[in-house]
């Protein structure tokens, strides 16, 4: 295995463990982001894990198909840096949609359902995308199928609850819930970033540079 390679695959691991980690903690910050309109009832855990958790099956399903199609990390790069993209809108718009949604004439049950459909579904669905991606691209012989499938899906778990403990005991009562939403974003755009490298060209890397930093100088304006 030469040296592109094996920092190829390197950079694939890191990813399925960022991105498990991201996973949890965007869940339980939602928790918080949902809070000052919704508030904290059972209702409001249950539609975002709910809504969480099936925007996460339609992001596998989606990415398994994509995969087998074009099963290539400029694909994968792209995709994470769009769920950063995404992650970004539901810091910008929070406030909008939920101010919406919480005026609306309709039980809390349907309002908690269409908040977390809103601000957390989509960049969900594009961290489904993720572990399809990174076992068709890993997955070289079928003689190591499960080896390949094991070692992703835990690596992934294994950053699930490095998430989780960081987004409770770290995150959300240091950082705060809005700025944990930066953090997220940022880290996918960095991982799409490290992924460049083996992907894109020099030129995309700076557009991609660009993009993010603009951002962000926006949202601090």
């Amino acid at each position: 295995m030469s040296f592109r390679d094996r920092s190829e695959r390197f950079a694939l691991e890191i990813t399925v463990f960022v991105c498990g980690a991201l996973v949890m903690i965007f869940e339980i910050n939602g928790s918080r982001i949902l809070a000052p309109y919704l508030g904290t009832s059972t209702y409001i855990w249950t539609s975002l894990i709910g809504v969480i958790l099936a925007a996460l099956s339609l992001g596998y399903w989606l990415g398994g198909r994509l995969a087998d199609r074009q099963p290539h990390l400029k694909v994968l790069a792209t995709v994470i840096f769009l769920a950063g993209g995404l992650v970004s809108i539901s810091t910008f718009g929070k406030d909008v949609v939920l101010g919406s949604i919480a005026a609306m004439p309709i039980a809390l049950e349907f309002k908690s359902i269409f908040g977390a459909l809103l601000l957390f579904a989509p960049a969900s669905i594009a961290f489904g995308f993720v572990l399809p991606f990174a076992v068709k691209i890993r997955l070289q012989t079928l003689a190591e199928s499960g080896k390949t499938v094991g070692s992703l899906y835990a690596l992934s778990t294994v950053g699930s609850i490095l998430g989780t403990f960081l987004a409770g005991f770290v995150l959300i009562p240091f950082v705060g819930s809005l700025r944990t939403l930066y953090v997220i974003a940022i880290t996918l755009f960095a991982l799409s970033l490290l992924l460049a490298p083996f992907a894109v060209t020099h030129r995309s890397i700076a557009c991609i540079v660009f993009f993010v930093f603009a951002v962000f100088a926006n949202g601090s304006m």
